[in-house]
């Protein structure tokens, strides 16, 4: 039964699992951020520190439909979308569209007495690598050449990060490529990127910074910021390398709820 509201994970939708799942509620929770304060000279006031974002946990709540009588299927149903949480991978609700949350870790329920058959499950989604619902579809610009600018929407709600990949058209190889945004810059040489070849600088859902000249890991021949981190908004991204290329830029867009 369809119900209105839905979620999916790994692209499975719960309730397609059974008839006899009733979706109660789903959570999208809120990214939970730590801070850290030290007390200023004199008598009053504190500084802050630091700050860090440390996890989301979503949630979604579930009946099963099927009278207490029948013992044996509630506990099938039970069973099955147990399962269904334990795919991990992308978690998604039908009422917040080309949204999506990556899943870490699965905080399962227990099954209590299923005779009580009003009885409501929670599943926690928690995710701890990326503790952000992100944009399901990224913001993209290119450009071509050996140096400029190219713009760029940045979605979302916090800071996130630019993925980028260019493509050596030069027909020689590059060794050294430039790129920054939001005053982080990533600089790299002695690539020896092939003509023909991608440097890509991306994330994957665990959120680490890898930089990849063809097949090859180059991530030891950077130098610069921590990551291209960038603030929601219009942003400006430069570039510049040792040949001709094109360049596309992406963003997938942070949300903290």
């Amino acid at each position: 039964m369809i119900l209105t509201r839905r979620a999916a994970l790994g692209g499975v939708q719960l309730d397609e699992i059974h008839s006899g799942i009733i979706i109660r509620q789903t959570n999208s929770g809120a990214s939970r951020q730590t801070t850290q304060y030290t007390s200023r000279m004199g008598d009053a006031g504190q500084r802050m520190t630091h700050q860090h974002w440390e996890d989301l946990e979503a949630s979604v709540s579930f009946a099963i439909d099927v009278p207490k009588t029948n013992m044996a299927m509630r506990r099938q149903i039970f069973e099955q979308v147990m399962a269904w949480a334990s795919r991990k991978g992308w978690l998604t609700y039908n009422w917040m569209p080309d949204r999506r949350l990556y899943v870490d870790q699965v905080v399962y329920p227990g099954a209590g007495d299923l005779w009580q058959w009003t009885d409501e499950f929670t599943i926690g989604f928690q995710s701890h690598n990326v503790p952000f619902w992100q944009t399901a579809t990224p913001a993209t610009a290119t450009q071509t050449g050996t140096s400029g600018t190219v713009q760029i929407t940045v979605g979302g709600n916090t800071e996130s990060v630019l993925d980028a990949a260019f493509v050596n058209s030069s027909g020689a190889a590059i060794n050294t490529f430039s790129i920054s945004a939001n005053g982080n810059q990533i600089a790299l040489s002695g690539l020896g990127l092939a003509n023909g070849a991608t440097l890509r600088i991306h994330h994957g859902t665990d959120g680490l910074l890898r930089i990849v000249a063809g097949s090859t890991s180059v991530y030891d021949k950077y130098t610069g910021a921590d990551d291209l981190y960038v603030n929601p908004g219009a942003t400006t991204v430069t570039f510049s390398a040792g040949g001709a290329g094109t360049l596309t830029v992406q963003n997938y867009g942070r949300y903290v709820t």
